[in-house]
């Protein structure tokens, strides 16, 4: 009996979490908006130091499975992609995204269901240095409403 429980224990503190971020060093596979149908454009507010409504949500529709997959930009930089692959049945889809953290070009963080990703630092930073005019307040403070 406590060989069972030890070992439980020692599973679930080496298991990796449900909505964790999984990370490839060579990226996830990015789609090919030119072989999709564009379905809408939308702009939201993703994060409080670029004014007004930032990021540009444009949603696609993949021709040769269907799956939909929406592209997230700042000023012409894409960091993100969100897929909804659908589910089985009456089953729900399956909502993922993947990030480019450190603006290379390669998308090697995927975000699971759940997990909110944010515009990383290198697209607010490109954002600022493309508009000089605009001042950088900065990330938020440890510990505020919209800090971690």
């Amino acid at each position: 009996m406590k060989r069972a429980v030890l070992s439980a224990v020692l599973i679930s503190m080496f298991a990796i979490p449900l909505g964790a971020v999984e990370v490839k060093k060579e990226g996830w596979l990015f789609p090919n908006p030119a072989q999709a149908e564009k379905l809408k454009i939308r702009t939201q507010d993703y994060t409080p130091r670029i004014p007004g409504p930032e990021t540009q949500v444009k949603i696609y529709k993949r021709k040769k499975d269907g799956v939909v997959f929406d592209t997230f930009e700042i000023d012409g930089e894409i960091y993100a992609c969100q897929f909804h692959v659908k589910g089985e049945g009456d089953a729900p889809p399956t909502v993922y995204a993947i990030v480019d953290t450190d603006g290379d070009g390669i998308f090697e963080s995927k975000y699971e269901p759940g997990e909110k990703a944010q515009p990383p630092e290198w697209v607010i930073l490109r954002y600022f240095k493309k508009h000089p005019d605009q001042t950088d307040p900065g990330p938020p403070a440890s510990g505020s409403p919209t800090g971690k």
